[in-house]
């Protein structure tokens, strides 16, 4: 397996951060960027007079991150040789299916089956429901596959977001790419480096992602008991303090993102659904405990392998993670660099939603405010 990665950015145009040549031999490529960039057909076009032969992955990002650091205004390439590996990938538009599970079930049908060892998903974020889409997913699919991937950024908070395969980035899509043969290792972790506080409230009212009540008191109330006075902007103020939803296995808790609210519906809107009966609790972290997690899961991402470093580091990250850590965010990705002692090459953006198990051989979950990161090793 080879990587080569290239940026692109107005003050630099093409920067080659290193290079092998790949061309035509080039099997898969990953281009994560802004919204105004992932559109732009003569760029797409010089992307793939470089790749030819390859399945191209296009996705917008709220922050793009190669090697050490974290862009803005960028486009990041990141070229894939498989030498012992098939790669096969499709795409759904949301245009054409039901809701977000049929779009995941729609996924997991038609994806080949027959030897597959990981299943990476690439789908819009802002007009999917990340949950149901990954219920869908994991309908039609052996629970040993394990699925990682993530939704779609922007730079404008909650704004509209960008997929594409094999061209442009376009509003409502889902791309899936499938991964066979047994030559190639794939690793995933997350962790997110919040701990949670106060005391344990169940979602007494809540429609799919919107949390109407906790214990019978409207959501805003709730946090107006623990925030009021503290923050000139509530809506702000409950960005920086996610749920975190009890998962009633001893594994750690799923956070949940706010986005908005409603104040004539009196309802919150969450990344991810938030379930009737379920026991959330309310979530707060720091700089280093942030910075500390994500070296954690370049950590945990290599449990699977028994030689050397991976090959490719591929990390989704939150742009919730974004909202607490503000100029300090390149040393999340600094950190992740230092845990593979800066020999592996690191590809990845800020999202949406992340999705990956939370531990290795259990089923992928949705996640928000965490780090999630793929590794990839190719046994020659």
């Amino acid at each position: 397996m080879q990587v080569e990665q290239r940026i692109w950015s107005n003050n630099n145009k093409w920067e080659i951060i290193s290079n092998h040549d790949l061309g035509e031999s080039a099997n898969l490529v990953f281009v994560f960027g802004s919204t105004e960039l992932v559109q732009d057909q003569s760029k797409f076009d010089e992307i793939r007079a470089l790749y030819p032969s390859a399945e191209i992955v296009v996705s917008s990002s709220s922050g793009e991150i190669m090697v050490d650091q974290v862009t803005l205004n960028t486009m990041c390439v990141t070229a894939i040789h498989f030498e012992h590996t098939t790669i096969k990938t499709l795409e759904i538009k949301l245009d054409q299916v039901k809701d977000s599970f049929d779009v995941g079930a729609h996924i997991s049908a038609q994806i080949d089956k027959d030897d597959l060892s990981n299943l990476m998903i690439f789908s819009n974020g802002d007009q999917i429901n990340g949950s149901h889409l990954l219920t869908g997913l994991q309908f039609n699919l052996s629970e040993s596959v394990p699925i990682t991937g993530g939704l779609a950024g922007s730079y404008e908070p909650f704004s509209a977001t960008y997929t594409g395969l094999n061209g442009v980035g376009i509003q409502g899509s889902v791309i899936g790419i499938g991964f066979y043969g047994t030559k190639l290792k794939i690793g995933h972790a997350s962790r997110t480096g919040w701990t949670p506080f106060g005391p344990e409230r169940f979602i007494t009212k809540s429609n799919n992602n919107v949390l109407y009540e906790l214990n019978e008191e409207p959501v805003l109330d709730f946090y107006k008991k623990y925030l009021e006075g503290l923050f000139d902007d509530m809506v702000e103020a409950i960005r920086i303090y996610p749920l975190g939803i009890n998962t009633e296995n001893g594994q750690p808790r799923l956070l949940r993102a706010f986005l908005d609210y409603d104040p004539e519906k009196g309802g919150a809107l969450f990344a991810g659904d938030m379930p009737e009966g379920a026991k959330v609790r309310m979530m707060k972290s720091n700089i280093n405990s942030l910075i500390d997690a994500a070296g954690e899961a370049a950590l945990a991402s290599t449990e699977p392998f028994d030689i050397d470093q991976p090959d490719l580091a591929l990390c989704v990250s939150c742009v919730g993670r974004q909202f607490v850590l503000e100029e300090w965010i390149g040393e999340e990705i600094q950190n992740v660099n230092e845990a593979f002692n800066s020999k592996v090459p690191i590809a990845g953006y800020y999202s949406y939603g992340e999705i990956s198990p939370q531990r290795q051989n259990q089923k992928s979950a949705l996640h928000n405010h965490t780090m999630t990161i793929t590794t990839f090793k190719e046994i020659i």
